[in-house]
């Protein structure tokens, strides 16, 4: 496609999760005769903030990003953008996307590193790692009795992309995996699928109750003290889908009341700076059974090779006249670029 020459691609990340130059590579690489050429022009952005985007970047085409790009909606001639995330309600909610703009994004993008970390973290709460660590530093060698993972019960709430490798991972523990979803079909390695609104039988089932779901209107505070309640009081809480599931109130309550034995929560309820955010003075800090993690759950070594990949293949359509790969449903925009 040769209507834009350059093509102007932007990529923004924000601070402290990665770098774009990671993302500029990876094109160059795609292109690498049309990169030297100039035929393709790379601006890069470690931030999305409308002070941080010079007026000269306004001609841009494409945007790659993992923050809210500010200035998009004065970008006239962009085509499609490309949300460095799993999720997109940052987008949503955000409200300014142009109507004609196309939104891609990764689904279940962030399926292989957060199942390892919900692994992992379903570890440490039952083999007290952190525990072990804290007595290393202090020189103390007391033995603590663990759980294992072996015959319990994982509920996942919400078997998509990331709950369908979840599941696969918790059952090599071979572990009883139960879990929901929008309907009745056959999952590989789920013992047991419920309905989304059966999910109270999930909660009271579960060993290790494992939040996988989108933020929506019916899952916003689904964990609340009614639901906290419903749970095993020998169970832990896994929250590494949106702070939002979670009334946090009710879980400092919850934890601290001994409904439930612990929790781990790596994503938090203020969205600024993005990801999510925990200020140091949040009373949650100082619950003793529950592991705090600073949003990272998806962040791996691995991250823009799997988003940089697809955005480049993305590119290559474009340029080729094709339509885009994982295209957001009710973001379709209006691609004119269709041969």
């Amino acid at each position: 496609m040769a209507m834009f020459n350059p093509l102007n691609i932007l990529v923004a990340l924000q601070p402290g999760l990665g770098s774009p130059e990671e993302y500029k590579d990876i094109i160059e690489n795609k292109f690498p005769e049309k990169a030297a050429r100039g035929e393709i022009k790379i601006r890069l952005l470690q931030d999305g903030s409308a002070s941080s985007i010079p007026d000269e970047y306004l001609d841009t085409h494409i945007v790659g990003a993992g923050v809210i790009v500010e200035r998009v909606p004065e970008m006239k001639d962009l085509q499609w953008i490309m949300s460095f995330s799993a999720g997109i309600d940052h987008w949503s909610k955000w409200g300014k996307l142009p109507s004609h703009v196309p939104l891609t994004c990764l689904p279940g993008g962030s399926g292989i590193p957060v199942a390892e970390f919900v692994i992992g973290l379903m570890l440490n709460l039952a083999k007290k790692y952190n525990l072990l660590w804290d007595q290393q530093k202090n020189r103390q060698f007391i033995r603590v009795r663990g759980e294992e993972l072996y015959s319990k019960t994982i509920g996942i709430i919400g078997l998509g992309g990331i709950g369908r490798q979840i599941a696969k991972r918790a059952k090599a523990f071979d572990m009883h995996v139960i879990g929901t979803d929008i309907m009745k079909m056959d999952i590989p390695y789920v013992d047991e699928l419920y309905l989304n609104e059966q999910v109270d039988e999930v909660i009271r089932q579960s060993d290790f109750l494992v939040l996988s779901c989108p933020e929506t209107k019916d899952t916003q505070g689904m964990m609340n003290e009614r639901t906290f309640k419903l749970m095993k009081n020998t169970a832990y809480l896994i929250n590494c889908a949106r702070g939002t599931l979670i009334i946090k109130d009710d879980l400092i309550k919850a934890l601290k009341e001994g409904w439930i034995a612990g929790a781990a929560n790596d994503t938090q309820w203020i969205k600024n700076p993005l990801p999510s955010y925990l200020p140091p003075e949040d009373e949650l800090w100082d619950c003793n059974n529950i592991l705090i993690t600073p949003h990272i759950s998806s962040w791996t070594d691995m991250y823009a090779t799997r988003f940089g990949g697809v955005f480049a293949d993305n590119i290559e359509r474009f340029l080729n006249g094709e339509p885009l790969l994982n295209v957001v449903p009710s973001f379709e925009g209006k691609p004119q670029w269709l041969k």
